[in-house]
């Protein structure tokens, strides 16, 4: 449920990201697109009104060469005067109709022309020239020349603004250019960028669904390994129990080799329930830890005790020491990592004890053939197995993720070495404080040969 959601989370932010680029590029589109219509709309008005411009100043100028034939026509024709007078007339009607179109701001001037021609043409035909000529000098003509500054000025203002609105459009073509060249790539690269990270986040999300199901996997492994583990030294206890039962202790050797069995079997036994009592607590967030001083030297040599029949030679090589661990843990991360070098390592096995800069390392060594590479990475991890057998024996795949668990819980570090021909398990604790570290006076060194040792039972509790 958690993984499906997460999918489709993933799967949302990557759409939700293409969607984000696919419409910021379209808003980029249709503003440059709007713009330059607006740009283009803007040319051709400003170009209508120039053009109406230019036509009315055509007009005027139509104007004035009319009303000065009108001048220039002899009195006497009258026939050639009310033909002038009339094309001025209607030359008057076509510049209304021009000065209309370029809007209300030239209707007092235009007014003011059609009443002054008006009244000359008026002169003109009644014959007398000399009005005529003295109201065009006077208020014709200076009413014609403001008419026409004031339309050049309109034609200028739009050759203006059909300039601004050019320089407007070559800008919105350069940005259109700069979108085409970088834009267009550019999204290109985002959205690629977007899909490999969510290519990415796939990929993280399929480990760690194969990382669970993996898991899921080793604890499906580890019920059924529970059983067989736990079944083995049950029956070696049961049937030496029964033979001590039915024989009774006549046979002194034979007793003595039948507790030894139910010695073993129960330390064996003893480490399989602590290791799975520990991951329980642990997943729970139950584990605690009482930290005190405790004389590691004295709980190395308890520890190897317990190994005295393990056929293999032991040997023990341990400065005092005192460190600030939890007794009972310490005692399960010796005898995990003792246990793992006596059922996996060689025949020769070596527990060391040394002071180590501010703290204390135990390193429990053998010349076995050590860990297999493709182990190695996940050698500290739960339910881990070389090939279908657990790291440590009788841990069912607990054993050195317990002894991590433990060590970090008291503050500690654990590393594995291959070096040397020799496997090299390294335990470091920290030192107990001053008042604490009340030491004995000599190094604790034992030795174990192979077939020999303590029958001591287990110090654990």
């Amino acid at each position: 449920m958690g993984n499906s959601t997460h999918r489709s989370r993933f799967h949302f932010g990557g759409v939700v990201g293409g969607s984000l680029v696919a419409v910021v590029g379209l808003l980029a589109s249709l503003a440059v697109v709007y713009t330059n219509a607006d740009g283009v709309g803007q040319v051709a008005e400003a170009a209508a009104a120039q053009q109406q411009a230019e036509a009315a100043l055509g007009a005027l100028a139509a104007v004035r060469a009319t009303l000065g034939q009108v001048l220039l026509a002899d009195p006497a024709a009258t026939a050639t005067v009310a033909a002038v007078v009339a094309d001025s007339r209607d030359l008057l009607l076509q510049l209304q109709a021009r000065l209309e179109l370029l809007g209300p701001t030239l209707a007092v001037p235009a007014a003011t022309i059609q009443e002054t021609a008006a009244t000359f043409l008026e002169r003109a035909e009644a014959g007398d020239p000399l009005g005529a000529a003295d109201l065009a000098v006077q208020s014709v003509g200076p009413a014609l020349d403001d008419l026409m500054a004031q339309v050049a000025a309109q034609r200028d203002e739009a050759a203006a603004a059909i300039a601004v609105a050019r320089a407007e459009i070559g800008r919105l073509a350069t940005a259109s250019r700069f979108l085409v060249a970088l834009g267009i790539p550019g999204a290109t690269i985002v959205g690629w960028l977007l899909l490999a990270r969510r290519r990415r986040r796939r990929i993280a999300l399929t480990e760690a669904l194969e990382q669970e199901r993996e898991l899921n996997r080793a604890k499906d492994r580890l019920l059924g390994n529970i059983s067989h583990e736990l079944r083995t030294p049950l029956t070696g206890i049961y049937a030496a129990a029964r033979t001590i039962e039915s024989t009774g202790f006549d046979d002194v050797a034979l007793a003595g080799e039948l507790t030894g069995i139910i010695v073993d079997q129960s330390a064996d036994l003893n480490r399989m329930i602590d290791d799975l009592l520990v991951s329980a607590r642990s997943d729970i967030g139950r584990l605690r830890f009482n930290l005190v001083g405790v004389a590691v030297h004295e709980e190395a040599r308890t520890v190897m005790a317990e190994f005295g029949r393990c056929g293999k030679s032991l040997a023990l090589d341990c400065t005092p020491a005192v460190v600030l661990a939890d007794p009972l843990r310490l005692r399960q991360v010796l005898r995990n990592l003792i246990s793992n070098a006596v059922r996996h390592g060689g025949s020769n096995i070596a527990v060391l004890g040394r002071p180590d800069g501010d703290g204390f390392s135990v390193v429990v060594s053998d010349d076995g053939p050590g860990v297999p590479a493709q182990t190695q990475a996940r050698l500290f991890t739960r339910f881990v197995h070389s090939a279908d057998q657990a790291l440590i024996t009788g841990s069912v795949g607990l054993g050195l993720a317990i002894t991590r668990l433990l060590i970090e819980g008291m503050g500690g570090t654990v590393v594995y070495e291959r070096r040397d021909e020799r496997t090299w398990f390294t335990a470091r604790f920290r030192a107990a404080p001053p008042a604490e570290s009340a030491l004995a006076p000599q190094p604790i060194r034992a030795s174990t040969a192979a077939g020999q040792g303590s029958r001591d039972p287990m110090c654990s509790s």
